[in-house]
């Protein structure tokens, strides 16, 4: 048997008192309102996955850690080693660091995160971490104020903190830590045996319009140009049975990620439980209702949504108030662990 345990050590919100497992039966749901308690928030998302072979044991009788890796590091105010600490979690046995997309928010731990591993250590982005990055901070500032604009154009909206930027990240300091960078624009398989399969996903392709966007920017090439955020990955993990989707922001749009999974996995196995974010705090009402009526037709017998960090709780009302069958959507706080094994997945 084989165990997968999701850790959230990264999110926007604490919980102490979510009773979701007691509640609504969720018992692949383990949650510490001790440790709760002392956890700290922030706008950024990291995980932390275990996997673990139930049947082999080794002296003192515990599971063999077959798999142990980390997906985003949460944001900059080192939140994520915070809760790892109080935890008791070690991570000089990490395998890998996967990056959702290269955000503030979502690779903001990682320099910690490396000194604390100790030893060298493979990280798996894409190739646009390479790229500057630039967000907007005020309703003034316009798509024309920086397409096709040069970084001199725009230093006196970065003096005036109308925009803010993101560095790229920095090779040689992430060598001099410890890391590795493997930049990949495809499917990454992480781990495999007979029981599982994680994959990490390529680009993904956009095909559903009220999911484009074109209010981000990247310095490319010496010129600001639009950053469709192609970096933005996912983690598959593909049991015999259903599959598990675990994603960091969904910049590629829900709708969009989930077609890309359903079409490189076994089409017959269900999407049991998606975690993660999913982009839509600030959706459009046409990108709302079009959600909606996309979660309607997927066929599952039990769909759990988890839709966290830059989800919004309207987007957890409208699943749970719109009559879709046989699917669920709950908010849940840092700490929670996912339980999943290849008898209860």
């Amino acid at each position: 048997m084989i165990k997968t345990e999701i850790i959230v050590l990264s999110n926007n919100i604490v919980i102490p008192f979510q009773k979701l497992q007691k509640t609504y039966g969720l018992n692949f749901i383990e949650f510490n309102k001790l440790f709760a308690t002392q956890s700290l928030a922030e706008h950024g998302l990291g995980f932390l996955i275990n996997i673990y072979d139930m049947d082999d044991l080794d002296d003192m009788d515990w599971p063999k850690l077959k798999k142990k890796f980390i997906f985003d590091t949460g944001g900059p105010n080192k939140t994520y080693i915070h809760n790892l600490d109080i935890r008791n979690y070690n991570l000089y046995d990490v395998d890998n660091i996967i990056l959702s997309h290269w955000h503030y928010d979502h690779t903001g731990g990682l320099n910690e995160i490396l000194k604390r591993i100790e030893k060298d250590i493979t990280i798996i982005c894409h190739t646009d971490a390479k790229y500057e990055r630039f967000f907007r901070r005020s309703e003034e500032i316009k798509n024309s104020d920086l397409k096709g604009k040069t970084r001199e154009d725009i230093v006196p909206l970065l003096s005036s903190s109308k925009i803010v930027n993101q560095e790229p990240v920095n090779l040689e300091r992430t060598k001099a830590l410890g890391g590795n960078m493997v930049f990949s624009k495809d499917p990454y398989e992480l781990y495999k045996d007979a029981d599982l399969k994680i994959t990490v996903s390529g680009e993904i392709l956009r095909k559903y319009k009220e999911e484009d966007f074109n209010n981000f920017f990247s310095l490319q090439e010496g010129t600001l140009k639009v950053d469709k955020i192609l970096d933005d990955k996912c983690l598959i993990f593909e049991y015999n049975e259903n599959i598990v989707l675990l994603t960091g922001c969904c910049h590629s749009g829900i709708m969009n990620t989930v077609d890309y999974v359903k079409n490189m996995t076994d089409t017959d196995k269900p999407i049991t439980h998606i975690i993660g974010g999913m982009h839509m705090a600030s959706a459009s009402k046409e990108r709302f209702s079009s959600t909606i009526k996309f979660f309607k037709t997927l066929k599952s017998e039990k769909l759990y949504l988890f839709p966290i960090h830059c989800s919004g709780e309207r987007f957890i009302q409208e699943i749970n108030t719109s009559g879709i069958r046989n699917t669920k959507a709950f908010n849940c706080s840092v700490g929670t662990v996912f339980d999943f094994r290849t008898e209860n997945s």
